[in-house]
C-alpha cells in the first residue's frame, strides 16, 4: 500500500526564488525533499498550463477528455444527498468570477475582497438562473457552486478556473462550435449584473464587483476504471466524484493506495505571494509527517509526495527509502520547475 500526498503549486521557477528562500523555514520537510528520490513527470497539457495538478488528477483517474469533464462528477457528488437529478446529461461549472482590467489584457480572479455573502450570492444566482431559462439552459446550485445544464449539448474548448487564475482570459475564453451560445448568455448577464444593486453596493463600498461568469469543466458523467486509489481525502467535489465513478466491488485486486490532495499552496501560488507561499510550507510539514507515522510498533510508512507547478510534477519518494544524506541535493533544485519539457 502507498500514500500519495499531491501538493499543487509546489514547485516554482528560478526567477522566484530569491524571494522565497530569505521566508522558507521547514527545515524538517527540507531535509527529506534534499534526501529523497525524485523523479520528474511533464504535463503540458494545454488546458492545465498554469494548474498542472489538474492534468496530474484526470490522469490518475483516467478521465478522457481535452479537458476533461468535471462539472458533472462535482455536480453528482455535491448533490447526490438533496435528492437532485443525477442524470448523465451535460453539466458546466459557471462561476461568477472578477475580471480586472490591466493594461493590453483582462485579468481574472475570484470574488474574495470580500467573498459574496449569501443573499448576495442569492441575488445575482436567481437574475442569472432567469437569463439562462431565456436562453434554454437551467442553472443550479449546489455546495455553493454554480452548474449550468444546457438543453443540448454544447461543443465547447474552455480552461479550468484554476488553470486561468491570474492570467490573461482572451486566449482562454471558451471557444467551438457554441461558444456564440455562451457569448450571449454571458453578454446578457453581465449587463443585467453591472445594474445589480449587490455591485451597486460593492462598488461604493470599493469591494471587488461580480462582473464576469467563468464556464469551464463542461461533458457528461460515465463511470471510470478503477483507479489505484481506495481512499481519497479532498474538500474538492470533482476529485471525489472522480473516486466515486472508479470504484468497483470489493476483490483480492482492489486497490489500496490513497491519495491526500493538499491544496493550500495553490492560492499565494497564483498570486505570485511568496511570502504567504514560504509561510504555509510548516503546515505542508505536519500533513507529511502524520501521513509517515508508524501504524504501530516497527512498522514503517512511505510516502509518494507529488509536487506540482505550471507544466509538471515532481515526485518525492519519502520514509524508510530515502537516500543517504551524502547524496542531497539542495532545495532549491528539489523545488525548481524546468522552463522546458
Amino acid at each position: 500500500m502507498a500514500d500519495v500526498l499531491l501538493v499543487a503549486g509546489a514547485l516554482i521557477f528560478e526567477a522566484d526564488w530569491d524571494q522565497i528562500a530569505p521566508h522558507f523555514a521547514s527545515d524538517r520537510l527540507a531535509r527529506r525533499l534534499t534526501r529523497a528520490r525524485r523523479t520528474w513527470q511533464a504535463l503540458g497539457a494545454q488546458w492545465s498550463d498554469g494548474a498542472a495538478h489538474l492534468e496530474w488528477l484526470a490522469r490518475a483517474f483516467g478521465v478522457s477528455g481535452n479537458p476533461p469533464a468535471s462539472a458533472a462528477y462535482s455536480w453528482r457528488e455535491a448533490s447526490r444527498e438533496h435528492g437532485h437529478d443525477c442524470s448523465p446529461r451535460d453539466v458546466w461549472f459557471c462561476e461568477p468570477v472578477h475580471l480586472s482590467l490591466e493594461p493590453e489584457r483582462t485579468v481574472l480572479a475570484p470574488i474574495d475582497t470580500p467573498p459574496l455573502s449569501e443573499a448576495e450570492s442569492r441575488a445575482l444566482f436567481d437574475e442569472t438562473a432567469d437569463s439562462a431559462r431565456y436562453h434554454g439552459a437551467v442553472l443550479r446550485q449546489a455546495a455553493g457552486r454554480w452548474y449550468l445544464f444546457p438543453a443540448e449539448p454544447w461543443e465547447l474548448r474552455t480552461t479550468p478556473l484554476q488553470a486561468a487564475l491570474g492570467a490573461s482570459v482572451e486566449a482562454r475564453l471558451p471557444q467551438g462550435k457554441h461558444a456564440s451560445h455562451w457569448r450571449r448568455l454571458l453578454n446578457e448577464v453581465q449587463m443585467r449584473w453591472h445594474a445589480n444593486r449587490v455591485n451597486r453596493e460593492r462598488e461604493s463600498h470599493r469591494q471587488q464587483v461580480a462582473n464576469g461568469l467563468w464556464l469551464h469543466g463542461g461533458g457528461a458523467w460515465h463511470a471510470l476504471d478503477a483507479s489505484r486509489f481506495a481512499r481519497v481525502h479532498s474538500d474538492d467535489a470533482t476529485v471525489l466524484g472522480w473516486r466515486q465513478a472508479a470504484q468497483q466491488e470489493p476483490s483480492e485486486r482492489t486497490p489500496r493506495d490513497s491519495l491526500t490532495v493538499w491544496p493550500q499552496l495553490f492560492e499565494p501560488y497564483w498570486r505570485r505571494d511568496w511570502q504567504a507561499w514560504a509561510a504555509a510550507w510548516p503546515q505542508l510539514d505536519s500533513q507529511v509527517e502524520s501521513l509517515l507515522r508508524p501504524a504501530g510498533p516497527g512498522a514503517s510508512r512511505e510516502l509518494e509526495l507529488v509536487a506540482c507547478g505550471r507544466r509538471g510534477a515532481a515526485t518525492f519518494t519519502l520514509g524508510r527509502r530515502e537516500l543517504l544524506p551524502w547524496r542531497r541535493r539542495t532545495l532549491r533544485e528539489c523545488l525548481l520547475e524546468p522552463t522546458t519539457g
